[in-house]
């Protein structure tokens, strides 16, 4: 029996989320990291799957939906986890429960998380923090409970069919070339290919997805968010966001 963590974390919180819940598990762990993981896989009736996504304007990530699609289970038992700016949730929870059964997994258990934001970055500063982390290990001591007893999801999981629109973001991402290092790890992180290899300078903001990987990888933080689009969003929606929210969980 493995502990298999699946995450898709361009900033690092979804993936801080999924070792924390890993971690109150004894057994063995095995890491898919769909920033990098693009194959066909199979899990044992006998895993668990921790399956933590980022939430994209109250969507899974059209690059971490296709990706986690190729993982199958055989009845395998899932936690699922959306992870999200203190903004909203919307229909991403439910949209990550469906994928995981039409997949075969037994949903045992989801929740909804709250990190830092990843683009404005003057919201939910900070999280998760100790307060988070104490609900994700009760969370994760239920959860290993609920596995002696072999019980699936009862909770209902909010959230609509048909799931939101997905929505493309107008922001556009800047590289200071004064400043870049020329490492070329931007590159080599984007999940869209949206930064040619030739020139890290430049990206392709119609293939881009705006998922931070690249800002969040690069040594000499030469790469950010920029342009009036952003400017002109940046103090409303972190107004408008500024009031905590709480982790949420189903069990």
């Amino acid at each position: 029996m493995s502990i298999v963590e699946i995450f898709f974390s361009p900033s690092g919180t979804s993936k801080k989320v999924a070792d924390r819940i890993a971690g109150n598990f004894s057994q063995e762990k095995e890491i898919c990291n769909l920033l990098i993981f693009n194959s066909e896989k199979e899990l044992k009736s006998e895993d668990v799957a921790v399956v933590v996504m980022p939430v994209f304007a109250g969507r899974l990530p059209k690059t971490a939906r296709e990706r986690l699609s190729k993982i199958k289970g055989n009845e395998t038992p899932a936690i699922a986890v959306v992870n999200y700016g203190n903004a909203h949730v919307t229909d991403s929870l439910l949209e990550l429960t469906d994928l995981l059964r039409e997949n075969n997994f037994n949903v045992i258990a989801a929740a909804s998380t709250v990190s830092h934001h990843s683009i404005f970055d003057g919201v939910a500063v900070g999280r998760p923090d100790d307060s988070d982390m104490e609900k994700i290990d009760e969370f994760s001591e239920k959860c290993i409970k609920k596995l002696e007893s072999n019980e699936s999801l009862e909770s209902e999981i909010p959230g609509n069919i048909p799931y939101t629109d997905y929505k493309q973001l107008p922001f556009e991402i800047s590289c200071d070339e004064t400043v870049c290092a020329f490492c070329y790890d931007c590159v080599s992180i984007c999940p869209e290919k949206a930064i040619p290899e030739d020139d890290p300078i430049e990206t392709d903001l119609n293939s881009c997805s705006r998922c931070t990987a690249c800002i969040s990888i690069c040594p000499e933080d030469a790469r950010k968010f920029s342009g009036a689009a952003f400017e002109a969003k940046k103090p409303d929606f972190e107004k408008a966001n500024s009031e905590r929210k709480e982790p949420e969980f189903y069990l």
